[in-house]
């Protein structure tokens, strides 16, 4: 009886344990980010993610650096090619999409990937998107839509990046980057171009709007470790 009660103790024990871990994992953003930067892109592959471990929640600036940073080489080559200033990719993809490739707006709104692209805008941009829609703004249909392709592909990078670019690492910044660099070159600055980036038209005073502040300060943080 006694050694009945000892083994059952044990494996209590166990599953405490490992209900434990698994928390922690999924805390730290460690099981929402489990997969291999996986492409037909001979390219992509040149490329392959930088391994950081990620400690911290997604919601706190460390933990969107550390989940950003594993692209650090895709996103310098993107800053390089279309004159971007040193770190504004990075951080719009801190804000956008906590540097999540796979990441889907928490509203179901319709965006999708690490620059949070809506689908008519990302295939204007030249990505293949998975669905009809060619809305630009809130499309919570396809928002649906997306959340049942996540779900039945098990949110596995390699099939997913195919199905829908916007989930492509290389394809996605890319199109991020030219699309940045555009609406720079249309308003002048790169607070208006930021500012619209996420509302169609640049604010009025662009630069004190909550999203270019929080991507401002993404930069400089992101700048920052990414010299130590």
């Amino acid at each position: 009886k006694i050694t009945t009660e000892c083994r059952i103790n044990k494996m209590t024990n166990l599953i405490n344990k490992f209900k434990l871990g698994l928390a922690g994992l999924v805390l730290a953003g460690g099981i929402y980010g489990i997969y291999n930067l996986k492409n037909d892109s001979k390219k992509e592959k040149e490329n392959k993610k930088i391994v950081i471990p990620i400690t911290s929640p997604d919601w706190t600036t460390k933990g969107k650096f550390e989940r950003t940073y594993r692209w650090d080489k895709i996103l310098d080559e993107r800053e390089e090619k279309y004159k971007i200033e040193k770190g504004l990719l990075k951080a719009l993809a801190m804000r956008e999409g906590n540097g999540d490739p796979l990441r889907l707006n928490k509203s179901g709104d319709g965006g999708a990937g690490m620059y949070q692209f809506q689908p008519g805008t990302a295939k204007y941009c030249g990505l293949k998107v998975c669905g009809d829609s060619e809305i630009m703004s809130i499309d919570m249909e396809h928002g649906r839509e997306l959340r049942k392709l996540t779900h039945k592909y098990k949110n596995n990078y390699s099939k997913l990046a195919k199905i829908d670019e916007r989930f492509d690492v290389y394809k996605s910044s890319e199109a991020a980057g030219k699309f940045l660099k555009k609406l720079y070159n249309k308003y002048g600055s790169w607070d208006r171009a930021l500012s619209a980036y996420n509302r169609g038209q640049p604010a009025k005073n662009s630069h004190l709007t909550n999203h270019v502040k929080f991507i401002r300060e993404y930069q400089e943080y992101y700048n920052q470790r990414d010299k130590d």
